[in-house]
């Protein structure tokens, strides 16, 4: 965990920890750290300044947003449309050009979707609900109940829509009607992140993380365990410093798949087997991205680093943004963006980690990972509800 905010932190938890206790009936309690005051970046370096920055246009969601490092609110986006939630369960759905086209109200709040895929729209809420509608116009076409609160956005894939939830469980839903196809488990620390990785599938394997520092491979078809491995063992002389949840989504590539846990490792397992290639000491919650052959990674302090995915040697480690609560990391156009609670866009040239270009877009925090539009055009939505398109344009 971060150091300044340990201290601070754990004396909450000392005094709310008996009162949680007993209103938390699942027995699992979630842990969100205050967000800090954020930081003014330093200027950029002399010469640096190679990307302009200009706002397409500007879109006021009214409703209830709030910004949450470890779980942001995701954009999807397809076909011309855009789709976001709020933290009080209202989907709104709009056209590229920022007009709205329909709205829909979920019971409970949302989790980090919503979804997009093959003309359907799918949500999660704190409730324990999924729901479908038709992209095209809102329509209802089910909704279904599960064991507890949804904490990843629903991934659509060969027939099967995979979800995690709050305690521990891993489904597998029909697309046609929510039914339920497979469920895993694992069980889950006392104390969590609140935010878990979303599945990844690569050639029929469902690569899972979980709380308890575990990232497991299941079979996409009958979710039978291939293998499991332990990204991160936890270790301290309280729940708050024992936390290892793999909250990163893992990444597949080059026969391997990366994964990475909050205080704990950033690690190469390969697919056929689970054996581990390399291990990094890596406090990490942000999904790593890959480019031309380097995997870019933000760990927890806001240092981000580029690592060899062969080896796990460090090719390069930019702390100039040390201290900042990144809420986004992605790629566009070749360029790594990433955001902060600031309301900062960075960015950085993934070859050498400079940054190549900032701007403040809100006064508030920026959500999550800006969504890639392609032609420089990026969408991001701020911690007050404001959706920006912006294009990025290299000077």
């Amino acid at each position: 965990m971060n150091p300044r905010h340990f201290s601070r932190a754990l004396g909450r938890m000392v005094a709310l920890g008996a009162v949680a206790t007993l209103l938390n009936g699942c027995g699992i309690l979630s842990w969100f750290h205050s967000t800090p005051t954020p930081k003014t970046p330093p200027p950029l370096a002399k010469g640096m300044d190679k990307v302009s920055f200009s706002t397409e246009w500007q879109a006021r969601l009214y409703g209830i947003w709030q910004v949450n490092p470890y779980q942001g609110t995701l954009i999807a986006h397809g076909k011309g449309q855009i789709v976001v939630a709020d933290a009080s369960g209202r989907l709104v759905s709009m056209t590229d050009g920022g007009h709205q086209m329909w709205t829909r109200s979920l019971d409970g709040r949302t989790a980090r979707g919503p979804t997009l895929a093959d003309g359907v729209v799918y949500a999660g809420t704190d409730t324990g609900k999924v729901y479908a509608f038709t992209a095209k116009d809102g329509h209802p076409l089910w909704a279904v109940q599960l064991s507890s609160e949804v904490l990843t956005p629903v991934v659509a894939a060969g027939g099967h829509l995979l979800v995690q939830t709050v305690d521990g469980h891993l489904w597998a839903l029909d697309p046609d009607n929510g039914k339920v196809q497979w469920t895993f488990s694992m069980n889950q620390p006392t104390l969590i992140l609140r935010a878990v990785a979303t599945p990844a599938v690569h050639d029929g394997v469902v690569y899972a993380g979980f709380a308890d520092g575990t990232v497991v491979a299941l079979s996409l078809g009958s979710g039978a365990e291939l293998w499991r491995a332990q990204v991160a063992l936890p270790h301290g002389s309280n729940e708050l410093a024992r936390m290892v949840d793999v909250a990163a989504s893992p990444v597949v590539a080059g026969g391997q798949v990366i994964t990475a846990a909050y205080q704990g490792n950033l690690a190469a397992y390969a697919l056929q087997g689970g054996t581990q290639n390399w291990s990094v000491p890596m406090s990490v919650y942000q999904t790593p991205v890959l480019e031309d052959g380097h995997l870019l990674v933000a760990d927890a302090d806001g240092r981000i680093s580029s690592v060899d995915p062969a080896s796990g040697n460090v090719l390069w480690r930019n702390d100039r943004l040390s201290g900042h609560d990144l809420t986004g990391f992605g790629l566009c156009g070749g360029s790594l963006l990433a955001t902060d609670n600031g309301g900062y866009l960075y960015v950085i040239d993934p070859q050498t980690g400079h940054r190549i270009g900032q701007t403040r877009l809100s006064d508030s925090g920026i959500q999550s990972t800006p969504v890639c539009l392609g032609s420089g055009q990026i969408l991001a939505l701020s911690d007050a509800g404001t959706l920006y398109r912006i294009h990025l344009a290299k000077r």
